[in-house]
């Protein structure tokens, strides 16, 4: 079983949400999502990622993730139930793939 991930960091801004981690989950590159990845491999750890985020909540239009931050943008904006609700299901990525 895998350490679950750590948030150092949380800014909203409107539509907009930026979730600083304590690991880099993309590398040096990034990744950007306007909808669910259709069928993630197993081993795409930042495409299960989007796909979780975007199940998670009906109301989430885009994930990009860069390095060790990850922003969403969510329809309505955000209050701290939705923004606790994306920063489990962050945490929660590696349990099942660590």
């Amino acid at each position: 079983m895998g350490q679950r991930i750590g948030e150092l960091d949380r800014v909203a801004v409107g539509d907009v949400t930026i979730f600083t981690l304590d690991r880099n989950l993309a590398s040096m590159g990034t990744r950007s999502f306007d909808e669910a990845p259709a069928e993630p491999d197993d081993d795409d750890f930042v495409a299960i990622l989007a796909a979780r985020i975007f199940e998670s909540d009906p109301a989430i239009n885009r994930v990009y993730v860069a390095a060790n931050a990850v922003q969403v943008t969510r329809r309505r904006g955000w209050d701290e139930v939705s923004g606790g609700a994306v920063a489990s299901v962050i945490a929660d990525l590696f349990p099942v793939y660590g």
